[in-house]
Parts: structure tokens; C-alpha cells; sequence
């Protein structure tokens, strides 16, 4: 039997919780029970427990033990359901709080009901404040309309919805997340949805760099094509154009001055020699045009350009400048950073249309990490100096789309019915000739910025570049050996070194060339000879000759490029090379240089 003591007593009753838990109402009931099992028994017993039989009272011990064991296993089980409870409670925590996506649940008009503590934590607020706050406050303005649209057709529909958007997140830049949205019913059977949250920055940074990466790589096969053909076409479009102007030359020069015909031709004569210009053009788009880099302060080399460049532009377009007084100092070829400059500023003051407008030109020193990497041709660039100068043209246009940037350097490539085509694509080939990088930075309605960036030279700055000295005239005649497979360069060569008072000896190839000269080796005096020839080219021509004829003077020319021409190690260089298409001044002075440094072989 149970005292009466402790029938009222919490501190002696295993059962009393004053928690108003669901196991202490369990236990309550439990006692009361007992307590009324306990006093229907009282009263079966007699007043004077001494006058109980021995059965008697070992049959009220052992009912005791009975009712202490029960209490013992009850009391044992409610144990394990709380320990049950409170795991169960723990793994909800896990599972829900823990999650790693975010767990939302949303009232029809988009109010935040309940969210898990990874959802507070994506949006870096507490998780108490996001109660009753609209789910589009936290949300990017530019894709509420993301936001709006989904949880319409969800409502309306009842279809499972998916979508990507970026979240605002206190005190931090923007996150990418995916969200899959269901409707359900809360406990109160209202119509609520719920929404996975799943942050996909991460994923959304690869797949930017990934698309870099691909542009970047297009960007090079291209350019590595586009190189190819430009080439290609150089050397042979060069090839003709020498053909035609020397041929041209001969005639104007056959004509009294001022005939009739002698005006046409002459007009003949310029456009053949701008039809060679876009040609040097192409090659110097691949960075490939000969160049004479010598130590300039780029702010006086565009002070100096300023008249010209006003002197082009239309009278209602003002060119503003900020150029420092000296420096920075550049290592760099005065005519072609001449060339890049009036390039830019003709494209800014072109980009501003018909109506009045400025362009800004400003020179400053910046490091490495001030250049972006965005927008940066040519793309493979890295810097690798300490300080760069930056050449910067600023227009007021319209800006650039986003489809044309990686097509805005592509020869001939051009927005406007009035560009050339060729402008910015020199400009590229500059730059990348002199080992620096341009950027583009513009947004549509708001201009464009064109920024050239170029390694700064420690080395001083003594005076600009000299003229190129006079080349000697020829002494003297002789014999001259032409080489080439073309049959109207041989034929024209072969007129005009008449005219210089030599005699001339042909050959189609190296093959032909060796022979001719095994047979007049003490007549021939210099050698013109073409690079690219089959059978034997030029650099097999000039070994072979060299053997039977250590100082032999040789100039070597081609339609290509002369750094393409003469890259690599060559046991014998030329005194000379000439570049195709060539006036017969050129060849005259080519020739002439030649057999002065007979016995100094250069190359150049």
C-alpha cells in the first residue's frame, strides 16, 4: 500500500511533474488510479493490522511488491518515450534546421510563414525577423519578374515550378540560388506553398568562367585563322601589286610630264599604292610590320598629334585632353603609336554621330591591378611589368552591344556604314606589336571607353627618333641575279635594273638560280632573290650562294612579313631585306645599301 503521506506529497511521488508536459499529465492520472485502487483496498483490511493471519499480511507484501514493480516498469517506459521524444526532436532539428538548402514556407501572397535556420543564414538575418516579411524583399530587383511570374503560374496551375534568381544577403554581394516551389495545406487546412532553396553560386561562377574560358579560346582560333589568311593574302596580293605599280612607274616615267594619259596613270599609281597600304594594314593587325621601338614620352607624342587630329574632325566635335607634362616614358614606335592614336580618336568622334559632342584623351601611369581583365584583347594578355601607361579615348555615343564586342577587332568587322573597317583591327596589332593590351568599357546610351595599356620604359629619353639616314647611291655597274617564281616580277625586275645600268641574269627558283650562277659567278655582283619559292626557297638560296661565295651581296625580299620572314636561326642573313610591293626608289636604295655592306651581313 502507498503512505497517505505520499499520496499528496510531489517530492516523494516518482510521478509528480509540474510541467504540465504530456508525460506528467500521464503520471498524474497513473497516481490517481492507484491512490483510488489503494483506499477500495483500505477498507477490505482491518483496523488492527496486528490481528492479521501471516497469509494475510504475506499476501499484502507481496501485492506491494506488485504495485512498486508495476510503478518501476512505468515509470522505466515513460523514460524511454521522453529519451524518444527528445531524439525524435533532435533528428527534426537535423533534418529541417539544419538542412543544407533553405526551407521556406509562404502564404499565398508570398509572406514568409516559416523558415529554417539555412534559410535565415542564405539571407544572413536572423531567423525571427523573417516572419510575415515578403519574400520579395529579399529578392534582386532585376528578377522580380522572375519571382512574380513562377509564383503565379504556381498558384494557378497547382504544377510544380523551379526557377534561378539572385537573393540579397545583408552585408554581402548577391547569391544565386534555385528554387523548387509546391503548394500544400497548413494544419488549419489554408492553401500555402513551400520553396527549396539551394544556393547556386558557385555553380554560377563556373559557368561564367567556363563561358570566358570558351570565348577566350574562340578568340584565338580565330585570331590564329584570321592570322593565316591575312598572311596569305598579303603575300599574295603584294606579289601582284609590285607587278602592277613597278609596271606603272616604267610607263609614267616612259611620258613627257603633263601628257594626257600620264594623269590617268599617275591616278592609277595612287590607288595601287593604297591598295598596298591595306595590305601593310592586314600585316600590321597581325603585329607583324617592321617597327623602330626606341624610348618616347607618350603625352608629348600625343601633344604633338593634336593639331592633326583637330584638323580631321568635324568642327562640332571638341577634343578634350589631360595629358601630363612629361612621360610616361614608353619604348615604342613613334609613327605607329601616331597611327593607333588617330585610329582611336577617328572612331570616338565618328561614334558620336552627326550632332555636337566631345572626345576625351587623358595619358596616366597605372599598375597591374588596375587593369580589368574584362573586355581585354588580346585575350591570352597577362601583365607581367610593374607600372603600365594607359592611352585612354573616351566618346559620347551610343556604347557598343554586347554581341559585338568579341567581333570589334575582326578586320573589316564595323557598326557604321562609314567606318573602314580596318581601324580598330590596327589598332589590336599595335598594341599586341609592343607586348601591351586595350580594353573596352561601354554600356548602350552611355559611350565608350577604349583603354591602351603599355609597359613604361626605364630607359631615358634622349631626343625623337632621327630620320633614316640617306641611302648611298650605286657606284658603278655590274651584273644582277634575280630570283623568283613569279614570271611579271622577273620580267619587271629585269626593266627596271636595266635602267639602273646593270645587266641582269633570271632564275625562277633556287634550283635554276645555282646553276645560272655557277656559270657567271665572276660577273654576278648582287643577288635579289624572292623568300618563298618552290623547289628551294630564299634561305636555301642564300646558303648555297654563300658557300661558293662568302661576301656575296644578297637582298632578300617577299610579300609576308619581314619578322615572319626572318624568324628563326639562319646561318646566313642578307644584307638587305625589301618588302613587296616596292617603288623603284626603294629598290634603288636597297640595292645600293647592299653593295656598300657587302661584307656585313644584317638581315634587315
Amino acid at each position: 500500500m502507498i503512505p497517505k503521506a505520499a499520496r499528496s506529497n510531489p517530492a516523494v511521488n516518482p510521478l509528480a511533474d509540474s510541467t504540465g508536459s504530456p508525460v506528467a499529465d500521464a503520471g498524474q492520472a497513473l497516481r490517481r488510479r492507484a491512490e483510488t485502487l489503494a483506499g477500495e483496498r483500505a477498507g477490505e483490511m482491518p483496523e488492527n493490522l496486528e490481528v492479521l493471519s501471516p497469509e494475510a499480511a504475506r499476501r499484502a507484501l507481496h501485492e506491494m511488491g506488485v504495485h512498486q514493480i508495476e510503478l518501476e516498469m512505468q515509470n522505466e517506459e515513460l523514460r524511454r518515450t521522453e529519451e524518444e521524444l527528445e531524439i525524435s526532436r533532435a533528428r527534426y532539428f537535423d533534418l529541417y534546421d539544419l538542412a543544407p538548402v533553405g526551407y521556406f514556407t509562404l502564404s499565398e501572397q508570398g509572406l514568409i510563414l516559416e523558415a529554417n535556420l539555412t534559410a535565415a543564414k542564405l539571407l544572413g538575418v536572423a531567423r525571427g525577423a523573417l516572419a510575415k516579411q515578403p519574400l520579395s524583399r529579399f529578392i534582386f530587383p532585376e528578377d522580380q519578374d522572375i519571382y512574380y511570374l513562377h509564383r503565379k503560374a504556381l498558384l494557378a496551375t497547382g504544377a510544380p515550378q523551379a526557377w534561378e534568381l539572385r537573393l540579397l544577403k545583408k552585408d554581402a554581394a548577391p547569391l544565386w540560388v534555385r528554387v523548387e516551389a509546391t503548394t500544400a495545406q497548413d494544419a488549419d487546412g489554408a492553401s500555402v506553398w513551400r520553396a527549396v532553396v539551394s544556393d547556386i553560386t558557385e555553380r554560377k561562377f563556373d559557368e561564367a568562367e567556363k563561358a570566358k574560358l570558351e570565348a577566350q579560346n574562340r578568340q584565338l582560333q580565330k585570331a590564329e585563322g584570321l592570322g593565316r589568311m591575312a598572311a596569305a593574302i598579303a603575300h599574295h596580293f603584294n606579289n601582284h601589286l609590285a607587278a602592277v605599280t613597278g609596271n606603272l612607274e616604267l610607263v609614267i616615267d616612259d611620258l613627257p610630264p603633263g601628257a594626257g594619259p600620264a594623269v590617268q596613270l599617275a591616278d592609277a599609281l595612287r590607288g595601287a599604292r593604297q591598295a598596298a597600304e591595306v595590305s601593310k594594314l592586314m600585316l600590321t593587325y597581325l603585329g607583324q610590320t617592321p617597327a623602330r621601338h626606341e624610348p618616347l614620352h607618350l603625352s608629348e607624342l600625343c601633344r604633338q598629334s593634336l593639331p592633326m587630329l583637330r584638323a580631321a574632325m568635324p568642327k562640332n566635335i571638341a577634343l578634350d585632353t589631360d595629358l601630363p607634362s612629361l612621360g610616361p616614358a614608353v619604348r615604342a614606335d613613334a609613327n605607329q603609336i601616331q597611327q593607333l592614336l588617330t585610329n582611336l580618336v577617328t572612331n570616338a568622334w565618328e561614334a558620336g554621330g552627326a550632332g555636337p559632342s566631345a572626345v576625351h584623351l587623358t595619358v596616366r601611369t597605372v599598375s597591374p591591378a588596375d587593369i580589368p581583365a574584362s573586355h581585354r584583347f588580346p585575350v591570352d594578355w597577362r601583365p607581367r611589368d610593374n607600372a603600365y601607361a594607359c592611352l585612354e579615348v573616351v566618346d559620347a555615343g551610343s556604347g557598343i552591344a554586347d554581341k559585338n564586342f568579341e567581333k570589334l577587332f575582326d578586320p573589316f568587322f564595323s557598326t557604321r556604314r562609314t567606318g573602314r573597317g580596318l581601324g580598330l583591327s590596327v589598332v589590336l596589332g599595335v598594341v599586341r606589336a609592343h607586348g601591351g593590351a586595350v580594353t573596352v568599357e561601354s554600356e548602350p546610351g552611355r559611350g565608350t571607353a577604349f583603354r591602351v595599356f603599355l609597359p613604361v620604359s626605364a630607359e631615358e629619353v634622349l631626343s625623337w627618333p632621327d630620320q633614316a639616314a640617306k641611302s648611298p647611291e650605286i657606284v658603278g655597274a655590274g651584273t644582277v641575279l634575280l630570283v623568283d617564281d613569279e614570271q611579271m616580277l622577273r620580267k619587271l625586275g629585269g626593266t627596271v635594273l636595266a635602267r639602273l645600268g646593270f645587266s641582269v641574269l633570271v632564275a625562277k627558283d633556287g634550283v635554276e638560280a645555282m646553276e645560272v650562277f655557277r656559270q657567271h659567278q665572276g660577273e654576278v655582283r648582287c643577288v635579289i632573290c624572292d623568300a618563298t619559292m618552290p623547289r628551294m626557297d630564299g634561305w636555301q638560296t642564300l646558303a648555297a650562294l654563300r658557300k661558293l661565295a662568302p661576301g656575296l651581296p644578297v637582298i632578300l625580299c617577299s610579300g609576308y612579313d619581314q619578322a615572319e620572314v626572318m624568324a628563326g636561326d639562319h646561318p646566313d642573313l642578307p644584307q638587305v631585306f625589301l618588302s613587296k610591293p616596292f617603288q623603284l626608289q626603294t629598290l634603288r636604295d636597297a640595292i645600293g645599301r647592299a653593295l656598300v655592306h657587302a661584307d656585313k651581313p644584317s638581315g634587315c
